[in-house]
């Protein structure tokens, strides 16, 4: 099978970090995976560095003529048997190319709950031009199809998952000795980008309260974004117990060396900082939003807070930090929910079927 990648993001998440992992899933299992990247992104230098082969295009926007002109000959020279989509940019112009190159296995991945709204362009996009759409939870599932947009039985659900050896065995002293914090400090962290969804300002507020009471903690921020001097202005008053790590590759060393992670978000997905989390075994406290029940049982595999509700985030926080025997406990019912339900390798699997299951429907002629 020949599947064709293609995603107009300019920055690296985790849509894109499912790209990656997905198409080195199939090249292992015999398949032939290209990626077609908006030009200069990060998606592209690092697809090209795993050796897929990639191909940039402009798509500067949902009528960009040259972008779908050089996808549609990209798509006939390459003869794929299914075209996968990410959302937005990608679909409008990934779809319509694959229309003009007579594909009509196209596969949307949608791995964060936003609106798909009713409209004329969205209706004849999901009823002419998209063959299924590949949901990672449940709740996506059901707020598109509450949309009228996509029936239901074109809504396939294949939940993230993850290598639980990318995260485990992290450097975590080496990080601590780097930032010069001392074994004693407890450390809580937020991951992801610094963008209004991820809820930092929620937990700043709440990190203050933490300190009020537990004066020896330190807040790690690992991730980019154009938050971040907004952030930087109102972490001010808690001076150096409040450090801004930037972009980090060495995420495992970031858990390894935490004591709880918290996840303040206002809207997400199925989010591979929960996943990463669990199976690291750093205690997870995050909000309700979209798949994240369907990864954390509250009191069970992690605590689940109210979204915009720093005082409640923050007691939770404090009961990890001051009850070893719960910390661990959640942790090792997270790990263990990972291995069982959450694999990489099982994603991969259901993704493979999906591909190959809509590749032979279009041969039957049933798309």
């Amino acid at each position: 099978m020949r599947v064709l990648f293609i995603n107009s993001m300019r920055a690296f998440g985790g849509g894109e970090r499912w790209l990656l992992e997905v198409a080195a899933g199939l090249v292992a299992r015999g398949h032939e995976a290209s990626i077609a990247a908006r030009q200069g992104s990060a998606l592209a230098t690092l697809a090209r560095r795993d050796g897929h082969p990639v191909f940039e295009f402009p798509m500067r926007g949902d009528v960009d003529l040259q972008s779908i002109i050089g996808i549609t000959r990209l798509m006939k020279r390459g003869g794929f048997d299914v075209v996968s989509v990410n959302v937005q940019r990608a679909v409008r112009l990934g779809a319509v190319a694959a229309y003009f190159a007579g594909i009509e296995a196209v596969v949307e991945r949608r791995g964060l709950l936003f609106r798909l709204k009713n409209t004329a362009r969205n209706r004849l996009i999901y009823k002419r031009l998209i063959s299924r759409v590949i949901v990672n939870c449940e709740a996506i599932r059901h707020d598109i199809a509450s949309s009228g947009v996509v029936p239901v039985r074109r809504i396939t659900v294949i939940p993230n998952g993850i290598d639980p050896s990318r995260v485990v065995g992290g450097e975590g002293n080496e990080l601590r000795n780097e930032l010069g914090i001392g074994e004693e400090t407890r450390i809580i962290v937020i991951i992801g980008r610094l963008v209004s969804d991820k809820g930092h300002g929620v937990a700043l507020d709440a990190f203050s309260r933490v300190l009020a009471e537990s004066p020896d903690s330190c807040l790690l921020v690992a991730g980019s974004g154009r938050l971040l001097d907004e952030l930087r202005r109102r972490a001010g008053p808690l001076g150096a117990a409040v450090r801004f790590l930037g972009h980090r590759d060495d995420i495992p060393a970031v858990l390894d060396a935490a004591d709880v992670t918290m996840v303040t978000s206002f809207r997400e997905g199925m989010p591979h900082v929960v996943l990463e989390s669990m199976a690291a075994g750093t205690p997870v406290v995050a909000t309700p939003v979209a798949g994240i029940p369907e990864l954390i049982e509250d009191e069970r595999d992690g605590l689940i807070v109210p979204m915009h509700d720093p005082s409640a985030t923050a007691k939770a926080v404090l009961r990890l930090l001051s009850d070893d025997g719960l910390a661990q406990r959640l942790a090792a019912n997270a790990g263990e929910r990972v291995r069982m339900e959450f694999s990489l390798d099982l994603m991969v699997d259901r993704v493979e079927a999906c591909f190959e299951g809509e590749a032979a429907a279009a041969i039957r002629g049933e798309l």
